[in-house]
């Protein structure tokens, strides 16, 4: 569903016209790569020349830092670049003639952040633009304006803070963000230029929490928007089109605890409560187990005045399928004293990680870890919704509508049910979770949530496959 939605915003964009010249698509090497700030998720980076401007073959500004040669990885470790030129500007005025010397001499620049996506979105071998040092949240005698203001609840940062910076600063003067990732080591500008997302029926992706942002244009310059201009949901969203973030300015609430439950269900329990569950919790997550009938249930709301909680079982108790199965396969494994979830499922994956029998005995311990897993917690939202991911994988995350809150329509259970039988019948070596999380639309056109009905729910469904082994990935 993904790309069809992309493609046909990507052709509407193809046909952008601005009062000064036109913007054209293109993808030789003697053009302006802009991108978004950082580098989270599915997105794809397309590359414009500003028509008029021809003056190739112009030195850098002398001031800005550029390494050369730089060998760049994303966080997964699963795409690479070496690019020829790695510009580093220290403050905004130094990135707005970097931009402005860049579109003269047609030099690529795609921003890069903590290089989390794992398709490798800010990668570009002609050159790259680190935002590390733009990354300031309370204001400073030059910027008063950036910070938090209580009195509206927004907090305004630039494009390279790290989501987790952020939520750090926000504590202190107990606020939060509304929803986030469970990972949150993004840059701001990174993650929500991709439409990035957490999970609940009724909060939109990330996108929707900017107010107003500045961007810098390759044709334009500086450019300050707002709810309400045009060009605003565009820029929100921009999938590496249309210019570098600077600086914007995000809604925050109140800090909140959550009240998380966990249990395991099979499909038909599943489907007789998915829409109660939709409509009644703030989140809802489903873990999907291959060659199992479990699935694994998190779902959680605001937690209320007295409330307690009924813990799960000790994790060292949880674990031992896993532990059990791993002394049966490799009797030397050694002491596994200590080992959590994460690293018992990736000594056992390693073993033998493209054998579907293998897998399926893995999932088959996982999915005996998530029944002793079952119970509940109350604890702050950073720490409910952030989880542990694993370690180096390939992701394939689709986005689709399956109807409205009001009246879900199921498509997206059966969809998933749908993927498990093909994986289960073909003999494919899925790795256990399929994971599956929902949100309401977003306003900006290039989002793959991007609806024009405001109850309009999507579901995200993540197809991860471990990688144990550099030779087979």
């Amino acid at each position: 569903m993904v790309r069809p939605i992309l493609q046909r915003w990507l052709r509407h964009l193809f046909r952008v016209r601005l009062h000064r010249g036109t913007l054209l698509p293109c993808h030789s090497r003697s053009s302006v790569a802009l991108a978004a700030a950082g580098g989270l998720g599915a997105g794809v980076g397309v590359a414009w020349t500003w028509r008029p401007v021809m003056m190739e073959g112009q030195a850098a500004p002398p001031d800005i830092t550029i390494e050369r040669s730089v060998e760049m990885v994303n966080w997964s470790g699963t795409q690479g670049v070496t690019t020829r030129r790695l510009f580093q500007p220290e403050n905004e005025e130094q990135l707005q003639r970097l931009i402005r010397w860049a579109s003269q001499a047609k030099q690529k620049v795609r921003p890069v952040g903590m290089n989390l996506s794992p398709n490798g979105l800010a990668l570009q071998e002609g050159g790259m633009l680190s935002m590390t040092e733009l990354d300031g949240i309370k204001g400073h005698p030059t910027k008063p304006r950036r910070g938090i203001d209580k009195e509206k609840n927004t907090i305004t940062v630039q494009a390279g803070a790290r989501v987790s910076q952020i939520l750090a600063e926000l504590q202190k003067h107990n606020l939060t963000l509304e929803n986030f990732s469970s990972i949150t080591e993004q840059q701001i500008a990174g993650w929500t230029q991709v439409s990035a997302h957490g999970t609940g029926a009724r909060i939109p992706p990330v996108d929707e929490m900017i107010t107003s942002m500045t961007v810098v244009s390759p044709a334009k310059g500086l450019m300050t928007l707002r709810e309400g201009d045009s060009w605003f949901p565009w820029m929100r969203v921009a999938l590496g089109s249309l210019a570098v973030v600077q600086e914007m300015t995000l809604k925050v609430r109140p800090r909140y605890m959550l009240h998380e439950r966990t249990y395991c269900c099979n499909y038909a329990e599943l489907e007789r409560d998915h829409a109660k569950l939709l409509q009644t919790y703030r989140h809802v997550r489903y873990m999907w187990v291959p060659y199992t009938d479990t699935i694994v249930v998190v779902v959680s709301d605001i937690a209320k005045p007295g409330a307690k909680a009924v813990p799960a079982l000790p994790e060292e108790r949880r674990v031992e399928p896993l532990k059990r199965l791993l002394r049966e396969m490799q009797p030397d494994c050694g002491s596994l004293e200590g080992k959590n979830f994460a690293e018992l499922r990736e000594k056992l994956l390693v073993l033998d990680p493209l054998n579907p029998d293998h897998v399926a005995k893995v999932n088959r311990a996982e999915a005996e870890f998530w029944r002793k897993s079952s119970g509940e917690r109350i604890a702050d939202s950073t720490e409910v919704l952030g989880f542990e991911c694993g370690g180096s994988q390939w992701v394939l995350e689709n986005c689709f509508p399956c109807g409205t809150i009001d009246s879900p329509n199921l498509k997206d259970i059966k969809y998933v049910q749908e993927m498990k039988g093909i994986i289960e019948r073909e003999r494919i070596a899925a790795a256990s979770p399929i994971e599956q999380r929902w949100t309401s639309r977003s306003s900006s056109p290039m989002s793959p949530a991007y609806s024009k009905e405001a109850n309009a729910l999507f579901s995200w469904v993540g197809v991860i496959m471990y990688i144990t082994s550099e030779d087979q990935a």
